[in-house]
């Protein structure tokens, strides 16, 4: 399979009321978003069209429950661009699962075959939306949703289902999506239950960005519950990155930015307005004493300690590439590199690292064409 690079689509330009400054603009990426989040029309479509030009295979839509409805950005996204696929961040137990199918399958088919979904599970403020329902119930009922979702998407007949959260009767979607069998659905992996959860129902098992052993010992583990079910997954790394002219003009700059952010969270802090909500991360510190000298040495951590952001890749565009390549050499086939542009060099070097890793990818491929993820 080829490598698929991903971005993030944000509903509203990055911006920060103490600065107009690039960094302090970066520094909102790669901090915690204030709440509520706006829409910006002319945002989405010149986001977009910057990551399709960029060279980005597919853009995320995050979600949360002060935020813009997430398929109605995509919708918007999805017009403003010709091949970049939209993955939409979706809660089951908001929405009927039939009809966030229907939903899916009319965009999937408005789009060209450009759509997939990610499934999110988090409980920080599922009570915003009435959403009361403890660990344990929502996985069972994830469950149940993917079942019902993954049967309106494909069966060519009504079907019945009955089950402790969800019982439908003659379920069925005339509208049938382009994508075979369906739009590709992942699934975060963090834990057993997110990874067994995956194992039966996702095509693409997620995860935050770690070291290599990490990560191969976590595709060891998920592949073999896979197997449980007679299946295959694939598997997706999520990161922010940050490339310089050199490594050491990256560091620099992650360094300085760093106390951007610091600058910024202090600031909202002091300012009056609803709290600002975290998203928090569990690799708060370096995983292990394993130091894998492709990966490690560009992975940090200072922005995830900060309580905002993805870890993240910093380094040259080379040095970038070459750790999304050791990622992809394990079996990751989807790697999101999150980031802000803030001046036309910074565009250039960010084009170039995609450029270096889909070629290094294609360059594997075509040396080994029977590579699988494991």
């Amino acid at each position: 399979m080829p490598l698929e690079l991903r971005s993030w689509i944000n509903p509203q330009p990055y911006t920060n009321s103490y600065s107009t400054a690039g960094i302090a603009r970066e520094a909102s990426y790669f901090s915690t978003a204030p709440e509520p989040v706006d829409v910006d029309a002319d945002h989405v479509v010149a986001e977009s069209r910057e990551y399709e030009a960029a060279g980005y295979d597919a853009s995320i839509i995050p979600a949360s429950a002060t935020w813009p409805d997430v398929a109605a950005v995509a919708g918007w996204a999805l017009a403003a661009t010709e091949r970049l696929t939209v993955v939409q961040a979706h809660r089951p137990g908001i929405q009927a699962p039939s009809a966030a199918a229907r939903a899916l399958a009319t965009l999937d088919r408005l789009s060209g075959g450009r759509t997939g979904i990610h499934l999110i599970l988090g409980h920080s403020d599922l009570a915003r939306d009435g959403d009361h329902l403890g660990r344990e119930e929502r996985y069972a009922r994830a469950a149940e949703y993917l079942e019902v979702y993954t049967r309106t998407l494909t069966s060519v007949e009504p079907f019945d289902f009955e089950g402790e959260y969800y019982r439908v009767e003659g379920a069925f979607s005339g509208v049938r999506p382009l994508g075979t069998p369906r739009p590709v659905i992942s699934t975060p992996g963090g834990s057993a239950e997110g990874i067994e959860l995956g194992a039966r129902y996702a095509d693409v098992l997620a995860t935050h960005a770690g070291s290599l052993a990490e990560v191969a010992e976590w595709i060891d583990g998920a592949s073999a519950r896979a197997a449980g079910h007679d299946r295959r997954l694939r598997y997706w790394v999520n990161a922010n990155f940050l490339v310089g002219e050199t490594d050491e003009a990256a560091w620099a700059h992650a360094r300085d930015l760093e106390q951007a952010v610091d600058v910024l969270q202090a600031h909202r802090a002091r300012t009056p307005g609803e709290p600002v909500e975290s998203i928090r991360h569990e690799r708060t510190a370096r995983f292990g004493d394993v130091t894998d000298p492709v990966v490690d040495t560009c992975l940090h951590l200072g922005f995830v300690r900060r309580g905002g952001a993805l870890p993240t890749l910093v380094g040259s565009p080379s040095t970038v590439a070459d750790a999304v390549l050791a990622y992809y050499d394990l079996g990751v086939e989807i790697v999101t590199l999150g980031g802000l542009v803030t001046n036309p060099r910074d565009a250039e070097l960010r084009a170039e690292t995609l450029r270096l890793a889909h070629q290094g990818a294609l360059s594997r491929d075509l040396t080994h064409p029977q590579k699988e993820s494991r």
